[in-house]
């Protein structure tokens, strides 16, 4: 499902790319490999390197978005499925929110550390946290005094079981805002702290809680949407009482105390600033799931809501990998550029492709073959489920090593600091997803929803292929004048 996919998958690969680009930038330096492996290593050993911490962290991240969906298609059932991906776009804005927090405090406290003004950096953490308490009383205030009208903005009233799931769900998320945010705000100061592992582990964690806590609140306890997002909040809030209370600690290098709590105002707007490309991003993808969420009710029912969500958790894995090989890619790309080696590029870049591609068609393929057994890992006894979710797997996913493309192209591209190029394909998937999302099913009926995606994804996989091909040319030209010379 891409950019649109339902529960927490877009949480990493939605603002995974400024995640990957912070996270990167701020743990070379504690890294192993040094600049003078980067240099010598082979780009395979290399890659690995840096790739396989970087898949743990994803993989941790996509646990939360499967097991949410396993549990909620096992003991809910479609209608609870439905439910999620049609209230969703609304805790994706709620996401936009931590993300810009999380992104703006972490670049402003990079920055000002790096030009060794501490205490700045201290007050902009602080500002951070006053800024995640206010906004997190804001979103349960507004939200659940509105949350009827809300949820027929989202057409989740158009059957009242689902109404009434969707209604128990965000409940309880409007009400936890600040474990959703706050999760996110520690994860990203932990790494930008120098803590990439410790942000890790307490992802890997809290999707181990949330395997624990499903199992209770919706297998056991048969508590429906509303235990799963208790399981949900519950796993958040010992991801972010861990990771803030690390500051407090002897080991934190920007550590508070408490005669630190003076909270300094003009903190706050360089945060939100340098936040707000991340706002905007979450943003645009819960437009995008709310048009996908539109037009399946338009031209199907809440059945293929549910059918969409079974084909966006199976996706969010792929993608969360995929941007996972990116990050092994990233460093090897921008140390070769910026040290003038463009064979060394060239080979980096040949390889992440060649990766990339190999999984997308294995993905492919899996889903083509076994689409079936793919579904009923998320519901073995519905048929109507299992059948309206193999096909829309089977169309749906059709163009992933394009989507694969896509991602690493961006990435890549970046990278070779080809920045143009990669925001042209960024915002390339809201310009042509809404028109085809729109014109296709007036032709193929509740099948263009379906191939609205991959239709996309085989354009901007091609213009990302010119892109990529146009990089390579250019890098053997550089590399022909370096031999000449």
């Amino acid at each position: 499902m891409d950019n649109t996919r339902p529960a927490q998958a877009r949480r990493a690969a939605l603002s995974s790319l400024d995640l990957l680009k912070l996270s990167l930038g701020t743990t070379m330096s504690h890294t192993t490999t040094n600049h003078r492996d980067l240099d010598t290593l082979p780009v395979s050993k290399l890659f690995w390197q840096y790739t396989i911490p970087s898949l743990a962290g994803m993989l941790a991240t996509g646990l939360y978005v499967v097991i949410d969906g396993i549990f909620v298609g096992h003991f809910v059932g479609s209608h609870g499925l439905a439910a999620i991906a049609l209230a969703y776009p609304l805790v994706m804005m709620q996401v936009g929110l931590g993300a810009m927090l999380s992104m703006g405090a972490a670049t402003r406290i990079a920055i000002l550390q790096g030009g060794g003004d501490y205490e700045r950096a201290r007050a902009t953490l602080v500002a951070a946290l006053a800024l995640l308490a206010l906004i997190s009383l804001a979103i349960p205030l507004l939200g659940l005094t509105y949350l009827d009208t809300l949820l027929q903005w989202l057409q989740a009233d158009k059957q009242p079981i689902v109404m009434a799931e969707a209604r128990n769900y965000l409940q309880w998320m409007l009400g936890g805002a600040l474990f959703t945010m706050g999760q996110m705000v520690a994860t990203y100061l932990l790494r930008n702290d120098g803590r990439p592992r410790l942000a890790t582990l307490l992802m890997v964690i809290g999707s181990l809680l949330n395997v624990v806590f499903n199992y209770l609140f919706v297998g056991v306890l048969k508590l429906g949407l509303a235990g799963s997002a208790q399981a949900t909040l519950l796993s958040e809030s010992v991801v972010m009482l861990a990771g803030l209370g690390y500051f407090f600690t002897r080991h934190a290098r920007l550590r508070l105390r408490l005669a630190n709590w003076r909270l300094d105002w003009r903190c706050c707007g360089p945060v939100l600033a340098l936040g707000l490309s991340s706002l905007l991003m979450e943003f645009n993808l819960a437009l995008l799931m709310f048009a996908h969420n539109f037009q399946l009710l338009r031209w199907g029912t809440d059945l293929s809501v549910a059918a969409y969500a079974t084909a966006g958790y199976s996706e969010a894995l792929f993608t969360l990998v995929v941007h996972g090989l990116a990050v092994g890619l990233q460093p090897l790309l921008s140390h070769s550029t910026g040290a003038g080696r463009p064979e060394r590029t060239r080979e980096a870049l040949r390889y992440g492709l060649r990766v990339t591609m190999l999984l997308g068609l294995t993905a492919l393929a899996a889903v083509q073959l076994f689409p079936t057994l793919i579904v009923r890992m998320y519901n073995s006894e519905d048929l109507a489920l299992i059948a309206a979710g193999s096909h829309a797997l089977r169309l749906h996913l059709l163009a992933m090593p394009f989507d694969g493309l896509v991602i690493i192209g961006i990435i890549a591209l970046q990278a070779m600091a080809l920045t143009r190029a990669a925001l042209l394909l960024t915002i390339g998937k809201t310009i042509l997803l809404l028109p085809a999302l729109w014109l296709l099913p007036l032709w193929l009926k509740l099948d263009g929803v379906w191939l609205a995606m991959p239709l996309v994804n085989l354009l901007l996989g091609t213009a990302a292929a010119l892109a990529l091909w146009g990089a390579f040319q250019r890098l053997k030209r550089q590399e022909d004048l370096a031999t000449a010379a």
